[in-house]
């Protein structure tokens, strides 16, 4: 039964990075999927919008609306390894978090660090 691993990072290069390692740990390249949530072009503002006037002022002025956000925070780059037994799972959890990989599910985190904090 195989087991799907899911993280993300910032950045496609640290994605591609894992990916090649991943790879070299034996893990088969149709198991690795690497899901990219923006591309080059940046976020859509797009022609389906409802908004204000740009004259308007305040929160809800275009200006405000459009305006570039820090993305600090987010991690567009999703890699899923589909891990076909435990060893190859360890393996790439080693991996992936060696790369900062960042677990997206809250509760499994939450599990982890509870587990963790038992031992």
């Amino acid at each position: 039964m195989h087991r799907a691993i899911v993280r993300t990072f910032k950045h496609v290069t640290a994605a591609e990075q894992v990916r090649v390692e991943l790879l070299a740990a034996g893990i088969a390249a149709d198991d690795v999927a690497i899901d990219v949530r923006v591309d080059e072009s940046g976020p859509v503002q797009g022609n389906f919008t409802v908004g204000d006037s740009p004259a308007v002022t305040g929160k809800t002025a275009y200006s405000h609306t459009y305006a570039p956000v820090a993305q600090e925070d987010v991690h567009d780059c999703q890699v899923t390894v589909s891990a076909a037994d435990a060893a190859l799972a360890e393996r790439a959890l080693a991996i992936l978090d060696r790369h900062g990989g960042h677990d997206p599910d809250p509760a499994h985190a939450a599990a982890i660090a509870a587990r963790e904090t038992r031992h």
